[in-house]
C-alpha cells in the first residue's frame, strides 16, 4: 500500500517535472518520524589520507525509502542490504612493522591500485602514530578488533551526481573547450582538495571496538617460534579490559600474557559506533547500543575520474568527457607524486630516511662525492601596450640570479647547465584614458574614464650546473641545504643557511645554501647528489638507456622528454626543494640524521597558481559533429546541446549577428533617450521662466512702492502656497 506522505511526494515531483522545475528533496520532505541513515556512500575519499570528503553522489529523498526492516530513511540512489544473522567477528592480528600496517576500517579502499598503491593511507593519524612507535620505541603493533555489522549501504552502479559537484565539472569542461587548459587543471586540483580521490560506493554500517598495543621488539624476537601465542595473550588481554571473562587455558599460557602485559609500551582501545567505551563495560553491554548509533566499520570505493561518464554528463559532448576525466587524473596523479618521499626504509641502515614512505633502494652507501657546479637564473619579459621597459627591468631584476663561480648567467668549464624548469608569471599595471564628452552643452562637460588592466608576461628559468666529466678537486661549491617560505631547511632547522653560506634564490623564494669556504664551510656541509625535476632528468643519476628512470618518472612523468633518469645517484635520496607551478623540483643528498623524528607535512592541491580566466579567448559555441549532429552551447552557459547539423548552422549564424545588430540598437535607444531629456528640460525651463515673468509683473503693479522689502518676500511666499 502506497502511504499518504509517499503519495504527496510522487504528486509533487509530477508537477515539477511537468512544469520543468527540478529540486532535490531532502529527509525533512518526507514528514517522517523515522531517523535517517547516517552511513551512506556516494561521498568522496581521500585515500592519501583516509578522510572523508565532500558529497558527488545526488542524496535526493523524492522516494522517501526505508530499509528493508522499515528502521531508517535512506536515499534513492542507495540500497541496504540487511545482515539476518547476528555475526560477532573477533580478530586478533600482529603487525611487525609500519610498513604493513593497514587501517582497520579502510583497508578495502587502500586496496585499490589505480595509483601508487604503496602511498595509500601513508598520511592518516593512525599510520603515522604507529611509525613513529615504531621506530623511536623499538616496538611491533598487535591489533584485536571486535566487529559487528548490521546492514551492508550500497550505491546505485547509475548514481546521478551531487549538483555542486557537477556543476564543478561544468566549469572544467568550459576551460577545455576555450583551450585554457592550465585553468581547467588548476580548478581538477580544487576538485581533489575538496572532494579526494575516490568515490565510496560500499559501506558496512555497525560497530567495532579496537585495542592496539604497542610490544617491544626484543620480546618478540625472544617468541619468534610463538607467534600465535603472542597474539592469544594480545585477545586475552583486551577480554580482560572488556570484562568478557576469558582466562588463558593453561599455566604457560598466563606466564605468556604476563610477558606480554610487562613489554606493553603503549596500549590504547577506540570505540566506533554503539555504546561509547569505558573501563569495564561487558561486550554484551556494547552491543545493546549498536543499532542506535551506527557507523561504517568497512568501505570501499573506486577513483573519482572513473565515475566521469557520458550518462552522468548528458549536457557534455562524450569527447570532453574523457578530457574531463584525463584532467581530474592528472590533478590525482600529482597530488600523489607531490606526497612520495623516496628513500631508505631499513632503520638499520645509516642511510635511513624517517621521511620516506616509498622505498628507492638508496639504503647502500654511496660510492661518490659529486661536485656542486652552482645555480643561475635568468628573465626575460614581454611588454604590453603602454608598458615601460624601466619597470619590466625592474620586475626581473628580482629573479635575476648570477652563479658566483662564473659571476654570468653561466656554468664553469666542464660544467653543463641543466634546466630545472621555466614558469610565466603576470603582472598586472593598470592605464586609465579619459575624455571629456561636450555633447549636450546646457548640461555641462562629462569626463569619462575607462581602466584598462594590461599584463606583464615574466618568463623566469632556473639552472643547476652539473659536472658530466672529471673537474679539478675543489672546483666547486659546497651544498648547505636549502629552504623555502614552506619549509625549513634541513642542516640548521631554520629558514637560514648554516654559517659560511649564502642563499642563490631559484624560482619564487627558493634559497639554496653554497660556499667556497672549504675549511670553515666545510663543517656543515652535505654530501650533494644533484637536482632533478618533473621536467629533467638527474644527469649524476645516469642516463635512461643504462639506468632505470625511477620512482617519479615510472609512476608520474612517463611523458618527460629527458634524456636523464629522474633519481637520485646511489646511496643518496630524493626530497622536494619546491614545487613550481606545478611541477617538482627535488634535490638528492646522504640524509643520514637531518631529517630524524620529523614526518613530512601532507602537501594539498592546489599545486599551481591560479591562471586568469583569459576573456579575450573567443567561447566555443560549438564542437563537431557526431553524425548529423552538432553540439551547440548558449553563449555564458555551461549546459552543451546536441542538435541537427542544419539547425546548429542557424544558431551560430543568428548568433554570429547578434553582436552586429545590437550595437546600432543600443546607439538609437541611447539618442532617443537624452532628446527626450533635453526636451522635457526645455519645457521645465520655459515654464520657470514664464512664472517668473508673472511673478515680476505683479510685484510691479501692486506691493513695490510702500514695503519694497516685504512685498516681494510676501509675494513668493504666495506663490509658494499655490504651488503645494
Amino acid at each position: 500500500m502506497i502511504h499518504r506522505t509517499e503519495m504527496i511526494v510522487v504528486w509533487i515531483v509530477l508537477l515539477r517535472t511537468l512544469t520543468g522545475e527540478t529540486k532535490t528533496f531532502t529527509f525533512q520532505d518526507c514528514n517522517s518520524n523515522l531517523s535517517v541513515l547516517e552511513v551512506l556512500p556516494g561521498g568522496g575519499w581521500d585515500n592519501i589520507r583516509n578522510k572523508d570528503m565532500g558529497i558527488v553522489m545526488n542524496m535526493n529523498y523524492s522516494r522517501c525509502r526505508t530499509t528493508e526492516d522499515r528502521q531508517y530513511l535512506i536515499p534513492d540512489e542507495v540500497y541496504v542490504i540487511p545482515q539476518k544473522q547476528t555475526n560477532i567477528d573477533i580478530h586478533s592480528e600482529l603487525i611487525e612493522d609500519w610498513q604493513s600496517y593497514k587501517d582497520a576500517f579502510s583497508n578495502d579502499v587502500n586496496a585499490e591500485a589505480s595509483y601508487l598503491k604503496v602511498l595509500n593511507g601513508k598520511f592518516s593519524e593512525k599510520l603515522e602514530e604507529t611509525k613513529i612507535h615504531n621506530v623511536y620505541d623499538k616496538t611491533s603493533t598487535t591489533r584485536v578488533q571486535v566487529r559487528n555489522v548490521i546492514y551492508s549501504v550500497k550505491a546505485r552502479p547509475d548514481f546521478s551526481f551531487d549538483i555542486t559537484f557537477k556543476k564543478q565539472l561544468l566549469e572544467i569542461a568550459q576551460c577545455l573547450a576555450s583551450n585554457q587548459t592550465q585553468r581547467a587543471l588548476y580548478l581538477a586540483e580544487m576538485l581533489v582538495l575538496r572532494y579526494g580521490t575516490h568515490v565510496l560506493t560500499s559501506l558496512d554500517a555497525g560497530a567495532s571496538l579496537v585495542q592496539e598495543d604497542q610490544v617491544s621488539e626484543s620480546f618478540l624476537l625472544d617468541n619468534a617460534e610463538q607467534k600465535s601465542s603472542v597474539t592469544a595473550s594480545a585477545a586475552v588481554s583486551f577480554f580482560s579490559t572488556v570484562n568478557i571473562g576469558i582466562k588463558g587455558s593453561s599455566q604457560t599460557e598466563d606466564e605468556m600474557t604476563k610477558k606480554y602485559r610487562e613489554n606493553t609500551t603503549d596500549s590504547k582501545i577506540e570505540s566506533h559506533g554503539g555504546v561509547p567505551f569505558y573501563p569495564g563495560i561487558t561486550l554484551a553491554k556494547w552491543q545493546e547500543g549498536i543499532s542506535n548509533n551506527l557507523v561504517a566499520v568497512s568501505k570501499f570505493g573506486l577513483p573519482l575520474p572513473f565515475f566521469i561518464t557520458p550518462e552522468r554528463l548528458p549536457e557534455v559532448p562524450e569527447t570532453m568527457v574523457k578530457e574531463i576525466a584525463n584532467t581530474l587524473d592528472k590533478a590525482i596523479n600529482l597530488y600523489y607524486a607531490v606526497n612520495t618521499h623516496p628513500g631508505c626504509l631499513d632503520s638499520k641502515s645509516p642511510n635511513f630516511n624517517f621521511q620516506a614512505n616509498v622505498d628507492d633502494g638508496s639504503c647502500h652507501s654511496a660510492n661518490t662525492n659529486f661536485t656542486f657546479g652552482g645555480v643561475y637564473q635568468t628573465c626575460s619579459f614581454y611588454l604590453p601596450p603602454y608598458g615601460k621597459i624601466d619597470f619590466a627591468n625592474s620586475l626581473c631584476q628580482s629573479y635575476f640570479t648570477k652563479n658566483p663561480l662564473t659571476g654570468d648567467f653561466s656554468c664553469p668549464p666542464r660544467y653543463t647547465p641543466v634546466l630545472l624548469n621555466s614558469v610565466n608569471y603576470h603582472i598586472p599595471e593598470r592605464h586609465t584614458d579619459c575624455t571629456k564628452d561636450c555633447a549636450f552643452f546646457i548640461f555641462g562637460c562629462d569626463t569619462n574614464c575607462e581602466t584598462t588592466v594590461y599584463y606583464y608576461k615574466i618568463y623566469v628559468s632556473s639552472y643547476w650546473c652539473a659536472a658530466l666529466e672529471s673537474v679539478p678537486q675543489d672546483s666547486g661549491l659546497l651544498f648547505g641545504g636549502l629552504y623555502s617560505k614552506g619549509a625549513v631547511n634541513p642542516v640548521t632547522q631554520t629558514h637560514a643557511c648554516p654559517p659560511y653560506f649564502y642563499p642563490l634564490r631559484l624560482f619564487e623564494d627558493l634559497g639554496v645554501c653554497v660556499s667556497s669556504d672549504y675549511e670553515m664551510g666545510g663543517i656543515n656541509a652535505v654530501p650533494f647528489g644533484g637536482f632533478f625535476s618533473c621536467k629533467t632528468g638527474n644527469p649524476l643519476a645516469g642516463h635512461l638507456n643504462t639506468q632505470a628512470p625511477g620512482i617519479q618518472q615510472y609512476f608520474f612523468y612517463r611523458d618527460s622528454p629527458t634524456s636523464y633518469a629522474m633519481k637520485c645517484p646511489l646511496g643518496m635520496s630524493q626530497h622536494q626543494a619546491f614545487l613550481s607551478d606545478g611541477c617538482q623540483v627535488m634535490y638528492c643528498i646522504q640524509a643520514g640524521e637531518l631529517f630524524a623524528g620529523r614526518l613530512p607535512p601532507i602537501q594539498l592541491p592546489p599545486f599551481r597558481h591560479a591562471p586568469l580566466f583569459n576573456f579575450t579567448s573567443p567561447e566555443v559555441r560549438t564542437l563537431h559533429s557526431e553524425g548529423n549532429r552538432t553540439w551547440v552551447k548558449e553563449p555564458g552557459s555551461l549546459v552543451w546541446t546536441l542538435v541537427s547539423s542544419k539547425n546548429a548552422r542557424g544558431l551560430t549564424k543568428g548568433r554570429s549577428r547578434a553582436p552586429s545588430q545590437e550595437g546600432p540598437t543600443i546607439a538609437i535607444s541611447v539618442t532617443v533617450t537624452v532628446i527626450l531629456v533635453a526636451l522635457i528640460a526645455g519645457v521645465g525651463y520655459s515654464v520657470k521662466w514664464w512664472r517668473s515673468r508673472g511673478f515680476r509683473r505683479a510685484e510691479e503693479g501692486t506691493l513695490v512702492g510702500s514695503h519694497p522689502t516685504y512685498g516681494s518676500t510676501a509675494v513668493f511666499e504666495e506663490l509658494e502656497d499655490s504651488d503645494t
